[in-house]
Formats: C-alpha cells, sequence, structure tokens
C-alpha cells in the first residue's frame, strides 16, 4: 500500500507541474502579447499624440511655432530660387531676342526700385 500512495501522490504532484506549467505557458504568451502591443504603440507615438490631444495650450504653441516655421521655410526658399532664376538670367543678357526682353526688364525693376526709395 505504501508503494502505491506514493505512486499517487507522485501523480499528483505531476498533475500539480502540469497546471502550474500551463498557466506559466499562458502568462508568458499574454507577456509576449503585452510586449509586442507596447512596442507598436511606442512605435506609433501614442503617448505624443495623447499628450498634445490633452493640452490645448501646447497644441497652440505648437501650431504658432509650425506656422512660423512654415513662412520662414518659405520665404528663404522664394528667395533661394528667385536669386537663381536672377543669375541664370543674367547669363542670357547677351543673346540679341532673349537679351533685350531681360534687359527691359531689368531696367523696369531697377527704376521702380529706385523711384521707392
Amino acid at each position: 500500500m505504501k508503494k502505491q500512495d506514493t505512486h499517487e501522490k507522485l501523480d499528483e504532484i505531476i498533475r500539480q507541474l502540469d497546471r502550474y506549467t500551463a498557466k506559466l505557458e499562458k502568462e508568458e504568451k499574454t507577456a509576449r502579447r503585452l510586449e509586442k502591443l507596447s512596442y507598436a504603440l511606442e512605435k506609433a507615438r501614442i503617448s505624443d499624440i495623447l499628450i498634445n490631444y490633452t493640452s490645448p495650450h501646447r497644441i497652440f504653441w505648437l501650431n504658432i511655432l509650425v506656422g512660423i516655421g512654415r513662412g520662414l521655410g518659405l520665404t528663404i526658399g522664394t528667395v533661394i530660387v528667385l536669386s537663381l532664376l536672377g543669375l541664370i538670367l543674367r547669363q542670357f543678357v547677351d543673346l540679341p531676342l532673349i537679351g533685350d526682353w531681360i534687359n527691359t526688364l531689368l531696367e523696369y525693376v531697377n527704376a521702380n526700385r529706385d523711384s521707392d526709395r
């Protein structure tokens, strides 16, 4: 009888270990899913979005700064493009037909600039 009791106890211990192992595997699977979810949320920058939506003052100032940045960028970009265009057009001043038209245009611009001063 002792041998049988020992076997029964061992069987019960093995069943308990199997249950604990199954629970542990289930918890590990849940932990892996949570890690994946955490990584996805971090990658999507959800925290930044939530901070922006919950703080109207932050949104206001952020939009002000973005508008100033866009305005400065547009202005600087326009100056660069027009300067390059002017440099390129000055190369064509010596051509007969295009040169006359550009020369007239430059005289008009210079006359208006002088009259504004």
